[in-house]
């Protein structure tokens, strides 16, 4: 049955938890999983044209050479922070793509080790290549595989998706993986289906594999509702924002990170999660926390494998109370980039080859 849990793992508010590189494990501090083993990172740049780059205001000229400074010292933190086997892989700027450093915007990682190709706005569209080659090309030693490029977001159909706009929740019993895309603006509908069919195409690997590894089991078609769910979040809720998670992300042990508690795509959000299991771990139906200068990225965080949260210093304090002794805080502060409307999560694409569907049994 493809859609039970394998109870090898320890258990957690009763369910085993969705394996996920490096989350302290609440039950048993010696039962972790493997961490931060083959870990990527995936980073790009500046591009010498960033004075270009789209924004929502016009606040007098970018600065590339002082953007390149953030940006350095933010790939030097992921060396220092993102754990010991960890490989940074940083892609040349494109001094024709002024965005590029925003990597974020070309791939949306999946379980399973996929990932979708996104189609971005029409000149960023030069963007995506090089990155989606730089995923294709990883091969992880431990545990030994590929990345999979399992779906790919066509301009050409009408679908647009930035990654800047797909916000990742991790689910209970009910949905393991929940996804919500903002739509409306840099994102539509279409995209979302093009993220649904993709996701379906990674479960599905990830079954066939998990069938091959057991002949004496017969994979069939697989029921997907309970291991993913895809949100679409009218971003005309709210167009303060250019993304989704401009306005919040989420982290592990901590929750919803968030510019206001009164923020519509917030509520939006936690409308959609009403009828769905909350733990320990995704908090969910917790109090997010709120940080009031959102508007300089402070809501922004980014989770990376090992417990580690990097997020503005306005948030550190009280990200680091909601998420106590499960969570290590790393204060990052990126206000040229941010000038650009750009956030911690738009720089680095994380590749985890323990973000996993769950089991297959």
């Amino acid at each position: 049955d493809f859609g039970a849990r394998e109870t090898r793992l320890p258990v957690m508010d009763g369910i085993p938890p969705v394996p996920f590189s490096g989350l302290p494990d609440e039950a048993s501090e010696l039962q972790k999983p493997p961490s931060m083993s083959g870990v990527v990172y995936l980073t790009r740049g500046v591009s010498p044209g960033f004075a270009a780059a789209q924004r929502m205001e016009d606040d007098g000229t970018l600065d590339a050479a002082l953007a390149e400074k953030e940006h350095e010292a933010f790939v030097a933190l992921l060396r220092e922070r993102g754990g010991p086997l960890a490989t940074v892989v940083d892609i040349p700027a494109d001094p024709d793509q002024p965005d590029c450093v925003f990597v974020e915007d070309t791939l949306v990682a999946l379980p399973g080790r996929g990932v979708l190709r996104c189609a971005p706005h029409d000149s960023r569209a030069g963007e995506v290549p090089p990155v989606a080659d730089a995923a294709a090309s990883v091969s992880f030693e431990f545990p030994a595989g590929r990345v999979h490029v399992d779906g790919e977001a066509l301009a050409s159909n009408g679908e647009r998706i930035e990654g800047g706009d797909v916000l990742y929740v991790r689910g209970g019993d009910d949905v393991y993986h929940h996804y919500f895309v903002g739509v409306g603006n840099r994102s539509n509908s279409k995209g979302a289906d093009a993220l649904r069919r993709a996701l379906a195409a990674s479960a599905s690997r990830a079954r066939a594999a998990k069938t091959n590894a057991d002949s004496s089991k017969n994979s069939g078609a697989g029921d997907d509702s309970a291991l993913f769910r895809v949100h679409e979040i009218d971003m005309s809720l709210d167009k303060t924002w250019l993304h989704l998670k401009s306005a919040l992300t989420w982290a592990p042990y901590v929750g919803f990170v968030v510019s206001s508690t009164e923020c519509p795509l917030f509520r939006a959000v936690r409308d959609a999660l009403k009828t769905h299991e909350a733990t320990s771990v995704n908090k969910i139906k917790s109090d997010p926390v709120v940080v009031h200068r959102a508007r300089q990225g402070a809501a922004n965080v980014l989770v990376v494998p090992g417990g580690v949260v990097f997020c503005h210093p306005a948030a550190a304090a009280e990200v680091k109370k909601a998420g106590g002794k499960q969570i290590e805080v790393v204060s990052v502060e990126q206000p040229e980039l941010g000038r650009a409307d750009g956030a911690l999560t738009c720089g680095v694409l994380v590749l985890d080859p323990f973000f996993e569907w769950g089991s297959f049994s």
